[in-house]
């Protein structure tokens, strides 16, 4: 599992983890009060309070984690909850967890209950309330949980009020930078992920300006054109004129040439070369944050056939970036039985998502006919995660003219 979801997966497992390891921390307060164990009904609220801390803390967690406008209102209500029952959680210790003066026979830990239990719940609850706390409500929160473990000990009339405070002061802080970071880490690769996206529109919303640029000039020009001779007939035919006629006929062969002109700008049969169209590639992949080796180098093949790979290429880099979660993206062309052969395979096949690839997909049969008309074909596999395409026409080479070079390599794909 690899990008953005990968990360995500890997966040939340992790913090969800550590929270489990709260019971743990508990049973040493527990631990701690074996000699002296509390009433049977003080007990079990600390039993209760601290399975419901626990699955608050991993709730608050998991809605936090979600983009800020999918939270709503059941986050809101779940961070009520788990500061009431941190709240309850609290005041119970205060009065109801013992904690003895030194000096111990062992550690602090277990022999300092009260301390311990002020520490985790108020360490696991900063750490669950980290989505939405920046550095500063989470020093001011250490500090207030360094304050109530003092006060513990002020109350019992214990020494050591200062130290304790200090420790946890430290503990506290540093579990919740490091909830903190993790949850940062995911919201920069989210953030990466959107700008990644929103880089990949905009590279298929500037072809489409420069389409709609491209027809502009040619309708416009040809409409002015149309306008101007058609007024002509017309005043000529007022007139009587039998020039009318041969401006209504060469208004005719203007709108059957700019007709021939659109289709030409809008099936990109302008300058369509196989060399351009891979340099083209590598860019839109590299801006869309995909990794692009490009193997091979463009053979002499005639312009029929070089347009036809050279469509094959646009085709299937558009649907890479528009219908993947590709990392990776490969465009290889090579010699074989006589044909030249192209193949564009990328990782990151999302299951479900419509493309070119998918069952009737007018993209692919777009590309199947304009490669049958040159004596080609196309292939396409899934390899796993992995989407193959194979586009196959004869080499047939063009006499006298030496083999034009791909895009320079890059350096690692030198390597």
């Amino acid at each position: 599992m690899t990008g953005v979801r990968g990360v995500e997966v890997y966040t939340r497992s992790t913090l969800y983890v550590v929270c489990l390891l709260e019971p743990f921390l508990l049973l040493v307060a527990a631990a701690g009060m074996a000699e002296d164990p509390p009433a049977p009904l003080v007990a079990g609220a600390l039993l209760v309070l601290a399975v419901l801390h626990t699955a608050l803390s991993i709730a608050t967690l998991h809605l936090g984690m979600a983009p800020p406008p999918e939270r709503g209102r059941p986050f809101r209500v779940t961070v009520a909850l788990l500061g009431g029952v941190a709240a309850a959680f609290v005041v119970l210790a205060l009065a109801a967890v013992p904690s003895l003066p030194p000096p111990y026979d062992g550690f602090w830990y277990t022999e300092d209950p009260r301390s311990v239990v002020l520490l985790t719940v108020g360490m696991f609850t900063l750490g669950a309330l980290t989505p939405v706390l920046r550095s500063r409500p989470l020093v001011v929160g250490s500090l207030a949980v360094a304050a109530l473990t003092a006060l513990g000990r002020v109350l019992a009339g214990t020494p050591g009020a200062v130290g304790i405070a200090v420790l946890t002061l430290f503990i506290t802080a540093g579990s919740a930078f490091s909830f903190r970071l993790s949850v940062w880490i995911l919201e920069v690769v989210r953030e990466l992920e959107a700008a990644r996206d929103a880089t990949a529109r905009l590279a298929v919303a500037e072809e489409r300006l420069r389409i709609a640029r491209d027809v502009h000039d040619v309708v416009g020009r040809a409409l002015a054109t149309v306008a101007v001779k058609s007024e002509l007939a017309a005043e000529l035919a007022r007139r009587g004129d039998a020039r009318a006629v041969d401006e209504i006929l060469a208004v005719r062969a203007l709108a059957q040439e700019s007709s021939r002109e659109v289709r030409g700008v809008v099936a990109g049969y302008r300058s369509v070369d196989l060399a351009t169209e891979l340099a083209g590639a590598r860019a839109v992949l590299t801006a869309a944050g995909i990794a692009v080796r490009v193997l091979g180098t463009v053979p002499p093949l005639d312009p029929p056939r070089q347009e036809a790979l050279a469509w094959v290429v646009r085709e299937a880099v558009t649907n890479v970036v528009r219908h993947s979660a590709a990392g990776e993206c490969v465009l290889r062309l090579e010699q074989a039985d006589g044909a030249t052969v192209l193949t564009v395979g990328n990782d990151g096949v999302r299951a479900g998502t419509p493309g070119p690839a998918g069952p009737g997909g007018n993209g692919l049969a777009g590309l199947r006919e304009r490669l049958a008309a040159v004596g080609g074909g196309i292939t396409t596999r899934y390899d796993g995660d992995r989407f193959v395409l194979v586009a196959r026409v004869p080499a047939v080479v063009v006499p006298d003219r030496p083999g034009v070079p791909g895009p320079e390599p890059h350096p690692k794909e030198r390597a």
